[in-house]
């Protein structure tokens, strides 16, 4: 079999400073098989492969850092968003073994879902002028931070318009840059939203581990608000893996008017069902919502990539953002007095028009144009 015949092998670096690095790669993967079954993928946590004793810790630390000390995580985020990539050396300790995990696998493509797994990429590219892989980066909030720019990099995929048009200011190619929103599971696209007359449905979600932006005792003033609205509103809680909280909800002070689920296997199917999701603004969760045309109800974030997000929010009109759980009582008497229809119709219709902006359905087709050359 000649050379250009040959199947094509893909490597996708991710890590799992969460979930939504890991969703985007998957959705990568999906995109791939689904133009050509014959490629062999493989994703692999870059931290794993480079220093896996390290990779616990440093996950422990990330969510302790942005749990209980915001500042400090952000004064270190907004240092690497706005300087060059080529002052940050910290990957340079991940390198040495990720290259030699590079070279056993002897990928035509590299794919990174992460920004210091780009990092590492590059400094191996640097190292390895010889081996020519052409390397993309996939873009997995809505942020223009150089933490995720190197100059090796041969394409990138990034949430928006705007974020390809900060780029191209900064000095970047806008031939290199394609829009394509961030990679979701295909699953979560809708064409259309139904809904059911003069009734929410409203999902409320706290992530795959379960935590939530609302406390515990806001999902029992919830469940006694809807003793007089259960006509109106429906309200179904996600609780994922967080065990303890799905028994105090289900089993210790069960719940009498929302629906409790633990974790479970057809989000897609339940974005799509419902009107409104109050969850956290993830760049994956976000585009799963903006995919299956459901409005989001966030509340305002601490750290840096989260604010972007939020940001872009507001800006796209595709969702509201709440300061606390006085202001998410208010959004409950707007949905149930009405009020609340024409916000609805206006944040669903902005979606349409923002969807109209990204070209998800081509990713397969940009990865393959990059094969190609």
């Amino acid at each position: 079999m000649i050379e250009k015949d040959k199947s094509k092998n893909i490597l996708i670096l991710t890590a799992q400073f969460g979930a939504g690095h890991i969703s985007a790669a998957n959705a990568i993967k999906d995109a791939i098989l689904e133009k050509d079954n014959t490629c062999n993928i493989t994703i692999q946590n870059f931290m794993i492969a480079s220093a896996p004793k390290a990779n616990d810790p440093m996950v422990k630390f990330y969510e302790r850092n942005t749990k209980y000390t915001p500042a400090l995580y952000n004064y270190y985020y907004y240092l690497k968003k706005s300087f060059t990539s080529k002052y940050d050396i910290s990957h340079k300790l991940y390198t040495p073994k990720l290259t030699d995990y590079i070279l056993d696998k002897n990928p035509d493509l590299i794919i990174s879902t992460f920004p210091l797994a780009a990092a590492c990429v590059d400094n191996f590219k640097v190292k390895c002028p010889d081996i020519n892989i052409p390397t993309l980066t996939v873009i997995t909030d809505v942020v223009d931070s150089l933490e995720w720019v190197y100059p090796t990099t041969d394409m990138y995929f990034v949430p928006s318009i705007e974020i390809r048009n900060r780029f191209v200011q900064k000095g970047m190619s806008p031939d290199s840059i394609k829009v394509t929103g961030v990679p979701i599971n295909k699953k979560f696209h809708a064409n259309e939203k139904t809904s059911i007359p003069n009734k929410y449905r409203l999902l409320i979600l706290g992530g795959g581990r379960g935590l939530f932006d609302i406390s515990e005792d806001f999902m029992y003033w919830i469940d006694e608000f809807l003793d007089n609205y259960k006509n109106s509103i429906e309200a179904t809680i996600i609780t994922g893996s967080n065990a303890k909280l799905y028994n105090n909800l289900t089993a210790e002070k069960p719940l009498s008017n929302i629906n409790v689920l633990g974790y479970v296997n057809n989000m897609h199917e339940l974005v799509k069902d419902y009107d409104l999701m109050i969850t956290k603004p993830g760049g994956a969760t976000l585009f799963e919502a903006i995919h299956s045309q459901t409005p989001v109800i966030v509340r305002v974030p601490k750290i840096g990539q989260e604010i972007e997000n939020a940001r872009f929010i507001i800006d796209k009109g595709v969702g509201l953002l709440y300061h606390d759980e006085d202001d998410l009582k208010k959004l409950f008497y707007s949905l149930s007095s009405g009020e609340f229809d024409s916000l609805k119709d206006f944040m669903q219709s902005n979606i349409i028009d923002f969807k109209n902006t990204i070209h998800s359905d081509s990713i397969s087709d940009y990865i393959f144009e990059l094969l190609d050359k």
